[in-house]
């Protein structure tokens, strides 16, 4: 109808400009034979090319989308390229644009085929695979659909339509029909063939799908040409073109584009083989263009060039647009259902079978019922299966009463832990329904997120056809943990584990008695803390383990505590329980989760530290625990002071016995008791060593702040435009009497975790600003410079810091607008809201307040802009690299332009180029300081340093 209606005229009516057709649309033919036949016959090629594309999208496309696309093909795409090649094909003289070159194309390699072709690939790709065609890795997975004898007859009709179709091109009966017929024959048996030939070759298997395509490909490709080859010639053409359609097979499979009846390949891809193979076999003579070979080739290409255009490239956009308004694909459910149902409604027996087993399997309603009819196979069938669906269902009400009448907790889950059902029991254990929890993962309701890991091996363990019984934990709905005894088996259907049953028991009252007598056993009564029973035990484990485990370490202390006997005689046997019960806690917070804090007896503790091999960390734990233990104690309104002797063992690895490791952490403490109380020792001698060296370069510290081993030395900050000196940093060294200079890394810790940052950081300040007020009244050039000074974290937050610096300030007659205070951005945005009370105070004595290594920490934007600060000081790391690298450029920029529009200078560390600071002057940077201009030196070097400055 669309092709009478419009196609015809399009195609075969007067020709305007050898580009379409303007005459014969709804064409009367009356009593023209001829014209009759020749409408008929090119309406057989036209519904060709349709059924080409409808194959290659089977299964997925909705029958509106179908239509769509038979529409757009049959009324404009086939009859526009068949007026460019077959145009006046009646008449004897072609009028199209492309006939009139000399393209040939005699009975529709490519009018009809590669039209077809070209089409139905536009309409894949748009469409896309069918659902589960492919695998996520890409992988092709072969969906059986068809019916092989039927595809066998369907192929030998297809081969006597096409006899038919490539002998009546002729147009008349004459001698060169029976060639015709030859070539036709043989080349679609060479395709088979060779195609059969080549499958069983790489795949070492012969379908008969290769028979097939090898087949239609060959006859595609001698369509174009069976009038003017020879007999070898058509069977090359053919058994290339069955080779030709396996190719294109594979090239589709690689893009993930499903042909579900090989369409592209075999009239597609064979059709522009045969469309050439028209110049590289043809009879000149025959063809009768009077082009050269190469010029018949190359109007041969323009032709397949023209199909792609107006068959794929044009619909294929064409298409993308109309999926996009109306998707062409049908809904994966409709899919999965089958189009002759979603889209065409019909209603069989069997799909009746099939609605209701299909609503069986959703709703796991056992009582529906196939409607029955004794007098068809189905219907025996059916009756049959209603039988089985009975006596199952009997067998599931039977286990349906045993699963909800149990008293246990008896739970059902799918492969995957998804909760499938509970009985009445499990809501009676866990607080949760059947309703409630069903469709939940297992671990999202009852299993504490601690022990998913332990869920995930059960439930594989059991998914491997194992069954599991433990004890162990679960959650129940009001969050409370309980104890439960677990059964777990593997629900087996045919060998295949389809899921899992979990039967719960709630043993907590078995196990509260447990855990009584296992505390009387093991835990000291009075602390609460394991005995020395239980601590020996897992000390033992623990050298089992280091035997097994060479990488293993452990460390053990022990610990007494001093003063402890005074305070027994002075207030009594109860205040020194009350000591023991908060020393053990505090113990128990200066450790590990994993480790162990043991009592073993009067003021005697002991501690297990586990899988540790850091000698730092261990001592850094020892001396949590002395801290802890220096700490005030309030006991009966009154504050008792105590201390610790620790005795360590680390070295643990030549150890056999536990008796031993304990005999020797003794022998540590007591030496550390007798060295004067408050300290700790190690047994082992090398690790004693270290131990001894740290111990001693804290007490030289404190030794270096009362003899005045500490020194400043100062790094210059300059202007960055004027090169003047704008101030210096004070920067703290330490000239040790023996080991020379040492660097602020490595005691500036060691000050601020005993404290002796505050009187260290008290003197820096007081020196800086004695320093300062000489060097202001010593020359004019001086007398405008500032002095930075850093303060740690610890002195920050420390009281009296304010009046530390307006005493140093005032001592030396030195305004406040000369003193910076430097602190790190991660000491001030530890507790932002905090330092901003402190910042405030600071400020209002009328000093500068500066941000150290900014950019290296984690400031909020909120936050700084609320501090009352003057300088941004960008961190050396952003600097080495300014000119290399442009992302440091970048952050240099954006830090520069931030503090400017917050009204903040900028001083930037680390200049050790003249690169590094003309690129930070082109920034507007403010301030320099590195050691492009000098590195930290002593006072008189300073002094030398400031005079020679101002000379200049």
């Amino acid at each position: 109808m669309g092709f009478w209606f419009l196609g015809f005229g399009l195609m075969f009516g007067q020709t305007m400009m050898g580009t379409m057709g303007t005459s014969g649309f709804m064409a009367e033919f009356g009593n023209d034979f001829h014209l009759s036949s020749f409408f008929l016959f090119q309406a057989m090629f036209c519904g060709t090319a349709t059924t080409i594309f409808s194959g290659a999208v089977a299964e997925r496309m909705r029958f509106s989308s179908y239509l769509t696309v038979a529409v757009l093909l049959s009324f404009f795409v086939y009859p526009l390229f068949g007026h460019w090649a077959w145009n006046g094909v009646d008449s004897g003289t072609l009028n199209g644009w492309l006939g009139a070159s000399g393209f040939v194309d005699f009975a529709g390699s490519t009018v009809v085929h590669s039209v077809g072709g070209w089409m139905a690939l536009a309409t894949l790709i748009v469409v896309g695979p069918r659902k589960g065609r492919f695998m996520t890795d890409g992988t092709a997975v072969e969906i059986h659909g068809g019916n092989l004898p039927l595809s066998v007859l369907g192929a030998l009709l297809l081969w006597i339509g096409w006899i038919g179709f490539n002998g009546g091109s002729t147009l008349t009966m004459d001698k060169s029909v029976p060639g015709i017929i030859v070539n036709t024959v043989m080349a679609g048996a060479a395709g088979a063939a060779f195609s059969l030939f080549i499958g069983f070759c790489c795949n070492r298997i012969s379908k008969v799908s290769y028979l097939i395509n090898g087949s239609l490909g060959g006859l595609v490709a001698v369509t174009a040409c069976c009038h003017c080859v020879t007999v070898p010639e058509a069977i090359f053409i053919g058994a290339a073109a069955g080779a030709i359609s396996l190719i294109m097979e594979e090239l589709l499979l690689y893009y993930a584009i499903d042909d579900a009846v090989s369409a592209v390949p075999v009239h597609l891809g064979c059709g522009i083989w045969g469309t050439l193979a028209v110049a590289l076999f043809g009879d000149p003579i025959i063809l009768d263009t009077g082009l050269s070979f190469s010029a018949q080739l190359l109007v041969q290409m323009e032709g397949i060039v023209a199909a792609f255009f107006v068959s794929f490239l044009i619909p294929f956009f064409i298409l993308r647009r109309i999926d996009k308004i109306m998707p062409m694909r049908v809904s994966p459910e409709n899919e999965e259902m089958g189009l002759n149902i979603s889209e065409h409604g019909a209603k069989t027996e069997t799909a009746d079978f099939f609605r209701i087993m299909q609503l069986q399997e959703e709703t796991g309603d056992l009582s529906l019922r196939v409607p029955a009819d004794p007098f068809t196979d189905t219907g025996v069938i059916a009756a049959r299966y209603n039988k089985v669906m009975a006596a199952l269902q009997r067998a599931a009400v039977t286990f349906q009463q045993l699963f909800d009448g149990s008293p246990q907790a008896v739970l059902s889950t799918d492969s995957q832990g998804i909760i499938t059902r509970a009985n009445r029991g499990f809501e009676s254990v866990f607080g949760y329904s059947a309703e409630h929890i069903s469709g939940s993962h297992n671990c999202d309701m009852i299993v504490p997120e601690e022990m998913v890991l332990e869920m995930t091996t059960i439930r594989q363990t059991i998914l491997s056809g194992k069954s599991v019984h433990k004890e162990t934990r679960r959650k129940h709905k009001n969050g409370k943990l309980i104890p439960v005894s677990l059964l777990g088996f593997p629900i087996l259907i045919n060998g295949t584990v389809e899921g899992i049953f979990y039967v719960y028991q709630d043993i907590t009252e078995r196990k509260e008695l447990e855990d009584q007598l296992y505390r009387k056993a093991f835990y000291d009564s009075l602390t609460g803390v394991p005995n020395r029973i239980l601590f020996m035990e897992r000390l033992g484990r623990a050298v089992a383990r280091q035997k097994r485990k060479k990488q293993f370490c452990f460390a053990v202390f022990m610990i007494d505590l001093d003063r402890f006997k005074w305070v027994n005689d002075t207030m009594g046997h109860p205040a020194g329980d009350i000591l023991l019960e908060q020393a053990a806690q505090r113990f128990l917070c200066s450790v590990r989760s994993v480790d162990t804090v043991a009592r073993l007896g009067g003021d005697e503790f002991a501690v297990l530290l586990e899988d540790i091999s850091d000698s730092k960390e261990i001592i850094a734990i020892a001396r949590r625990i002395r801290n802890e233990a220096a700490k005030v104690f309030k006991i009966k309104g009154n504050d008792i002071h105590i201390s610790s002797s620790i005795g360590i063992v680390i070295n643990t690895s030549f150890y056999s016995r536990a008796e031993d490791i304990l005999r020797d952490a003794d022998i540590a403490m007591y030496r550390a008791k007798a060295t004067g109380k408050s300290r700790y020792k190690v047994f082992s001698k090398k690790l004693h060593e270290m131990t001894h060296d740290a111990l001693q370069l804290e007490n030289d510290l404190k030794e270096a702040v009362e003899k005045n081993q500490l020194q400043l030395y100062y790094q210059p900050v300059v202007c960055a435009k004027s090169e003047k000196i704008k101030g210096f940093e004070a920067l703290l060294r330490w000239s040790h009497p023996t080991r020379g200079m040492i660097s602020p890394v490595n005691f500036i810790p060691l000050a601020e975790e005993n404290g002796l940052i505050i009187p260290i950081g008290q003197w820096v300040i007081e020196e800086a600003c004695r320093q300062l007020k000489k060097w202001h009244l010593s020359t004019e050039f001086a007398r405008h410079m500032s002095m930075s000074v850093n303060i740690s974290s610890r002195q920050f937050m420390h009281n009296d810091l304010e009046q530390t610096i307006i005493n140093a300030l005032d001592a030396v007659e030195l305004s406040p607008d000369f003193f910076v205070a430097e602190l790190t951005e991660s000491s001030v945005m530890e507790k932002p809201e905090s330092v901003i009370g402190q910042l405030n105070r600071l400020k209002k004595t009328g000093i500068r307040i500066a941000i150290d290594d900014f950019g290296t920490g984690y400031s909020s934007l909120a936050y700084l802009k609320r501090f009352p600060l003057d300088y941004l000081k960008m961190d050396k790391s952003f600097v080495d690299e300014i000119n290399a690298n442009h992302e440091n450029m970048e952050i240099a920029k954006a830090i520069i332009t931030l503090a400017h529009n917050l009204d903040l200078k900028v001083i930037a560390e680390g200049i050790e180029r003249m690169e590094q600071l003309e690129a930070l002057r082109c920034l507007d940077c403010n301030f320099i300081q590195g050691y492009y201009y000098s590195r930290p030196v002593d006072g008189l070097q300073a002094s030398q340093l400031i005079e020679g400055w101002g000379d200049i």
